[in-house]
């Protein structure tokens, strides 16, 4: 099941008894804040659940996707998550879940 932004919101206001309005407040506050300090080249630890960083990526060449030709590929910065231990510990409990039930 993949949850998106309308069913967070809904999650929110179930179990914790927010306001849709001030649920989506938060939601959209939440993002800013991590997004403005990736532009402005920083990165944002959050305890028990990641860390959300930039990596550089070097200069290198590809091949064109119809041509096949070499093509040059710039240097660039991409964001990057890090999951925290208690996020890969509830994400191996759901797979050994998955397994027990095959």
């Amino acid at each position: 099941m993949d949850i998106n932004r309308p069913a967070l919101i809904n999650q929110l206001v179930e179990k914790h008894r927010y306001t849709k309005k001030a649920a989506a407040q938060l939601i959209d506050d939440f993002t800013m804040i991590i997004l403005d300090n990736l532009r402005e080249g920083n990165s944002v630890t959050i305890r028990n659940f990641g860390c959300f960083d930039l990596l550089k990526r070097n200069t290198r060449t590809g091949k064109h996707p119809v041509t096949g030709a070499p093509t040059y590929i710039p240097a660039h910065w991409v964001p990057r998550f890090y999951p925290a231990p208690n996020m890969k510990m509830m994400v191996k409990l759901w797979e050994d879940d998955q397994k027990r039930r095959l």
